[in-house]
């Protein structure tokens, strides 16, 4: 072994064996306005879903200390089932920020998948930041499959064309290493006009596309709530002065 050969692998942890064909997998992290991380998060509650694993990342460069005792800092992605939907879903509060642990990340959660059987489709999702924003957020689309962006067009769901060259992370990311295990990826963008505050207005509306493509009753409620809480602390914010700045440009990361 070289000094190239030390990167440590991330670590799975099973709790329970899973065996299903045929099941949904939605695989989204936080991102620009946290919507990757909101929408899993909202289908693990609203769908009753149970852990059954989790993969563990060593990845921070540093360490805690308690009365002199040291212990790693590691970077936990959870792994969620409802059998009653026949989905799977992965939730984890960031995002790797090392690009070979991302890479590896995505490998072993796909690997995990392949040993639990052969899922009919893989979704992800995340914000696509549009500085210019007006009325409710749309939500954006790209596949890994060319028959799959033809029906979903038919549905009425508008597509990335010439704004969008690029999706960076894991919710870009994953959906390559799936098309490269042979399985169909498909990734949903809610529109956001402010990438620093969480957007739970882009995540209703993923989520509004993914029970219609997929016949899911899913309630979200929660997500109005959220919104309407934001508007509040916004004017709490305003009235001691505070100002707000964000990133003129569009993208999706």
């Amino acid at each position: 072994m070289n000094q190239f050969d030390t990167m440590i692998s991330p670590s799975i942890y099973s709790h329970k064996e899973i065996k299903m064909d045929n099941f949904i997998v939605f695989a989204s992290l936080p991102d620009m306005g946290q919507v990757g991380g909101l929408v899993s998060k909202h289908l693990i509650s609203e769908l009753k879903a149970e852990k059954f694993a989790n993969i563990k990342i060593f990845e921070k460069p540093w360490v805690k200390v308690k009365e002199g005792l040291i212990t790693s800092v590691t970077d936990n992605f959870d792994l969620f089932i409802s059998e009653n939907h026949k989905i799977i879903i992965l939730s984890g509060n960031e995002q790797p920020q090392d690009p070979n642990n991302l890479l590896s990340l995505c490998d072993s959660f796909l690997c995990i998948i392949k040993t639990i059987g052969i899922p009919k489709h893989i979704y992800t999702a995340g914000g696509y930041h549009k500085p210019q924003l007006a009325g409710a957020p749309r939500v954006f689309a790209v596949s890994t499959d060319i028959n799959t962006i033809h029906n979903l067009k038919e549905q009425g769901i508008d597509f990335f064309d010439k704004d969008i060259e690029i999706i960076t992370w894991f919710n870009g990311l994953i959906m390559a290493v799936a098309k490269e295990m042979g399985f169909t990826a498909t990734g949903l963008f809610g529109e956001i006009a402010n990438t620093n505050k969480p957007q739970p207005l882009a995540a209703k509306s993923i989520v509004k596309v993914f029970s219609k493509l997929e016949h899911m009753k899913i309630n979200t409620d929660k997500f109005d709530l959220d919104y309407e809480n934001q508007l509040i602390e916004d004017k709490n914010r305003v009235n001691l002065g505070e100002t707000f700045k964000d990133d003129p440009n569009p993208g999706i990361g």
